[in-house]
């Protein structure tokens, strides 16, 4: 777990705890309190939700700068080897002629 995710994870757990704290500590019915504590769990599924999105996008930006980067050096390391390829193949060839 990078700490990012870390990080996320702590702010969720303490806003769940601190909600959880809140609502059962205060002075409402029962029905009050239940409504609250739904309300508060949908509010912070939807925070994590959001947590969550935002850290899976830098994942897929992150994922697409290292295929580009990976392709770019696969793509250096073709272009030379045929460079030597072609450049054994001459010296090659003007070996067997001379």
């Amino acid at each position: 777990m990078n700490n990012t995710a870390k990080i996320i994870t702590g702010v969720v757990a303490g806003a769940a705890a601190g909600l959880i704290t809140g609502v059962l500590m205060a002075p409402d019915s029962g029905k009050k309190t239940r409504k609250k504590i739904a309300k508060g769990t949908k509010e912070l599924a939807s925070s994590a939700n959001e947590a969550i999105s935002e850290q899976v996008d830098k994942a897929k930006e992150k994922y697409a700068e290292t295929l580009e980067t990976a392709k770019g050096k696969y793509n250096a390391s073709l272009e030379t080897a045929a460079e030597k390829t072609k450049n054994g193949v001459d010296k090659a060839s003007k070996a067997l002629h001379a």
